[in-house]
């Protein structure tokens, strides 16, 4: 048998350093030719839109926000160019893509962050809405942990920030610190606030493929199929873990919330890191 070759052609050329972890998958890999990038740009900014669309049907849109494809067009430029390359073990691209187009949609008044890491997710919601005062906290510290004047760096919980217990009219919550989504609506709505976005919104299905997940998820609190007294247990190596629901926790979901918009997978598009399920939360 005659032996394969080879019919695409190789180029040496000088790449992005090498990253880490999950960032390996996505750091120095991207489309080149000019109609694919095109193509691949505007079946996110269908998805930007279909969102801007459930939104405005929900009441929840400002009158000018701006259409996907121009959400799309500033995310790419602000992403190229972001002080982090490897953000292993934070957020990757097609998360950042999302709390990207949801500030931009929203552009709210105020941002409280919750889970700050190395500083990725704040510096990228300061680009798409600069006109937001963006507040974030983390209650550990990080070597390296970037500083932009836009944001304002808290080292602590958010729920003992006096300052913050009236929030401002159409305040956007974020929660990303692997802390119950439940107890964060709780203090979110105690505090005025109307709108939450929460990351690693895993449902009971799917507990396992984070180390530490905030349950009860906002997916867990609006599951119809998830009674109280279900005994939810996950492995992963090394540990087992188990978390009982109770009817406190279901009660709790139907009190706080009033929609929910998950936001959509774009790994079809692009095959980067699966996204951790992220949702916009409305609450009572």
């Amino acid at each position: 048998m005659p032996k394969a070759r080879q019919i695409y052609s190789v180029q040496g050329v000088d790449s992005e350093p090498r990253a880490g972890g999950k960032a390996a998958r996505e750091v120095g890999r991207s489309l080149i030719t000019e109609a694919l990038v095109r193509r691949a740009s505007a079946a996110v900014a269908a998805r930007v839109d279909l969102l801007r669309q459930n939104l405005a049907a929900r009441g929840a849109l400002p009158a000018d926000a701006p259409d996907g494809a121009t959400v799309v067009a500033a995310f790419e430029r602000s992403y190229a160019r972001r002080p982090l390359r490897d953000n292993a073990g934070g957020t990757m691209r097609n998360s950042s893509t999302w709390l990207f187009a949801v500030a931009a949609l929203l552009r709210p008044p105020a941002i409280v962050e919750c889970g700050t890491f190395k500083g990725h997710s704040s510096w990228l919601m300061a680009e798409a809405s600069p006109e937001t005062r963006i507040i974030t906290f983390d209650v550990m510290r990080e070597d390296g942990r970037l500083r932009d004047k836009r944001i304002e760096y808290r080292l602590g919980d958010w729920s003992d920030a006096k300052d913050l217990e009236t929030l401002p009219e159409g305040t956007l919550c974020v929660f990303d610190d692997h802390i119950s989504h439940r107890l964060r609506l709780e203090q979110a709505r105690a505090r005025g606030a109307k709108l939450a976005l929460v990351d690693d919104d895993y449902d009971a299905l799917t507990l396992y493929a984070t180390g530490s997940p905030p349950v009860p998820t906002v997916a867990m609190l609006t599951d119809p199929d998830l009674p109280a007294g279900t005994r939810c247990e996950w492995e992963r190596p090394g540990k087992r873990y188990s978390y009982t629901v109770s009817e406190a926790d279901l009660q709790a979901g139907r009190d706080l919330i009033d929609w929910t918009e998950p936001m959509p997978d774009l790994t079809s598009v692009n095959r980067y890191v699966a996204q951790a399920p992220m949702t916009l939360v409305g609450l009572r």
